[in-house]
């Protein structure tokens, strides 16, 4: 299975254990799309990872804030 990046998710590793099972890509994979709805609604973060976008960073692996990412895009 690929991210939509082309990223092979199999490669992903997440280091927070039991945690990730909030997480987007997780609900994303078990299929809890309106869970998914719900935390992606207002995103400020994204997933350095796999690049999922999230309201808070605790919904993602790895959060790099919007704002950051924005700024390099200039």
């Amino acid at each position: 299975m690929t991210d939509q990046r082309g990223k092979d998710v199999s490669d992903m590793r997440c280091t927070c254990g039991e945690m990730h099972k909030g997480h987007i890509c997780w609900l994303s994979r078990m299929g809890l799309i309106m869970e998914v709805q719900h935390l992606c609604d207002h995103p400020t973060v994204s997933c350095s990872n796999c690049g999922a976008k999230a309201n808070l960073p605790h919904n993602v692996c790895f959060p790099v804030s919007l704002a950051d990412t924005s700024d390099k895009l200039r």
